[in-house]
């Protein structure tokens, strides 16, 4: 599936919280999808930036990226229910892997509950290595 990436800045345009409203529906962290879009606009107001995966004009994946210059932290990793199993996040992630470098990062960590079901497993196959208690981190250069 042919996944184009794009960084998004603040303030976060009217279709795009639209779209993104669909993408963390079932989100588990959020008591809803308004929750969300109220923690990424934060992130992004903050400094952080939003990452999103679109395809056919539509966002279906986004991730929160924030944190110092040279360690970045990836939150809120979701992809729209319907497009799930197609490697949408790996197309997503390697992206951010590589944005992150450009801006001169030195590593991403990943910050996601790792209670969750096939987290741990999933960063893994997305070249995470575990790093610490609860921590899960890959080198962007040297």
């Amino acid at each position: 599936m042919p996944v184009a990436v794009a960084a998004v800045s603040a303030p976060l345009a009217a279709d795009l919280l639209q779209d993104l409203q669909r993408v963390y529906v079932d989100y588990p962290v959020f008591a809803s999808p308004d929750d969300a879009l109220a923690v990424l606009q934060q992130g992004v107001a903050a400094g952080g930036t939003l990452y999103t995966g679109l395809f056919n004009a539509r966002h279906i994946a986004a991730v929160l990226v924030v944190g110092e210059d040279e360690v970045r932290g990836m939150r809120y990793l979701s992809v729209h229910q319907a497009t799930r199993g197609r490697g949408v996040a790996e197309r997503l992630v390697a992206e951010v892997r590589r944005l992150e470098a450009e801006r001169g990062a030195r590593w991403l960590e990943a910050d996601f509950d790792l209670s969750q079901e096939g987290i741990p497993e999933m960063l893994l196959a997305l070249g995470f290595i575990p790093h610490g208690e609860g921590n899960y981190r890959c080198r962007l250069q040297d």
